[in-house]
């Protein structure tokens, strides 16, 4: 046997233990639930430690979130882990994910691309190579990896995009080649972990409350559990919306009220409410007891503010509804709820039921009947301080024993 093929067997045996060593930290980190960026930068510098080439390591993939598109991150021995989460318009419609190798793996049959930049004469195919080449790295390897045999690397967890690029001299081996093509599953599978948390994440964040979401995920599934709580529950209705859809249209009335949403809904999260449901056109929130009453009339009155810019968004949908109390109407209570799993065990739902919840839906009616944008109860009136006048004891469908309620001077 002559030195090159000695060397080339020693190597290849340093690089098996490598392997080895690095498919356990691997391993160990899916198991521990390491976080992405930790798991990468882990990865990244025990692989350049046994002596692989790699000075720059990039893992991308798709999420399933209203807002992002893709999440990105990559190590490089310069700056360590860096992450980028792209937007669904950034994402796929952009200049530089349209001309990157991602793009073109993702349209051909091949699921690995690699590119020598040593040697090479630019322009390269790519743009980023350029940019690559011209920081001194010299050989590029990109590896699609899919998750399931009839699922698309596009599809939110169905796959991942991993790249490696070297900074040797020539660029990397046949015996890096060899390990980084083995390596790159256990490295798929261990961020596999971390999607498919980011995954059931987004799903309960996005259609679950937030509080309700955080308990489905520690367990909380069985139907019929729940708690009883004391919370002010708010409730927000949009007026005559029956009559706007039905003039507007379905594909003129969805964004409409999206945007009806963004202005009432978005404040209360940002009061730190917790959005329980969107009932038709109406949003049924709750505030925790101690400051739930201050949060609430907080955003409250950041949706005053917000509902007049609305206004004059959609003049040519909402007319001449100058009058707040035109508008909306908003009600506030404060009472026990139980909060909890509801319906059957094909489709539940985490939500807030009880005396104090009928009351307030109707004593948001009673704003019409008053011809005033707010009422609340005498429970909420002795919190909130000054600036609110009694209009009386007004018959509640429903409630034996009605409160006494109050509105905005």
């Amino acid at each position: 046997m002559n030195a090159p093929e000695r060397g080339r067997d020693a190597a290849a045996y340093t690089y098996a233990a490598a392997i080895e060593e690095l498919e356990k930290f691997l391993a160990f980190a899916a198991i521990e639930d390491i976080p992405a960026r930790d798991l990468l930068a882990g990865f990244a510098v025990r692989a350049r430690a046994a002596g692989l080439s790699v000075a720059r390591v990039q893992i991308a993939w798709r999420r399933l979130d209203p807002v992002f598109n893709s999440r990105t991150l990559l190590w490089t021995l310069s700056s360590g882990v860096t992450e980028e989460n792209r937007t669904h318009a950034d994402g796929p419609n952009s200049e530089e994910f349209r001309t990157s190798p991602i793009a073109y793996l993702l349209g051909v049959p091949d699921d690995t691309y690699r590119c020598r930049l040593v040697g090479a004469n630019a322009p390269f195919r790519f743009p980023i190579l350029d940019r690559l080449a011209a920081e001194g790295l010299t050989d590029y390897f990109l590896a699609r990896i899919g998750f399931g045999p009839q699922v698309h690397v596009m599809r939110p967890g169905g796959g991942v995009m991993i790249s490696f690029a070297s900074d040797a001299p020539d660029g990397f081996s046949d015996a890096e080649m060899a390990a980084l093509g083995r390596i790159r599953y256990m490295l798929a599978l261990s961020v596999r972990s971390t999607m498919q948390k980011e995954i059931g994440s987004s799903l309960a964040r996005t259609y679950l409350p937030r509080t309700a979401g955080d308990r489905v995920l520690d367990g909380e599934i069985l139907l019929g559990h729940g708690d009883t709580i004391d919370a002010v529950v708010w409730y927000c209705d949009l007026r005559g919306s029956t009559a706007l859809c039905e003039r507007l249209g379905t594909d003129r009335y969805l964004p409409f009220l999206n945007d009806f949403f963004a202005v009432t809904a978005r404040p209360v999260v940002e009061n730190g409410g917790d959005v329980l449901d969107y009932i038709g056109d109406a949003v049924l929130a709750i505030f925790p007891q101690g400051d739930g009453v201050t949060r609430a009339l907080a955003a409250t009155s950041e949706i005053r503010t917000r509902l007049d810019d609305f206004r004059m968004r959609h003049a040519d949908v909402i007319g001449d509804r100058k009058d707040l109390a035109d508008l909306i109407g908003v009600a506030m209570d404060i009472g026990s709820v139980v909060y909890g799993n509801i319906g059957i065990t094909e489709r539940m739902a985490f939500s807030a039921i009880g005396t104090t919840v009928n009351r307030v839906s109707r004593i948001e009616r009673l704003t019409k009947t008053f011809g005033v944008p707010i009422l609340v109860t005498d429970a909420v009136a002795r919190l909130a301080g000054k600036g609110w006048m009694s209009v009386g004891r007004p018959e509640i469908d429903g409630i034996s024993d009605p409160p006494e309620l109050f509105s905005c001077l």
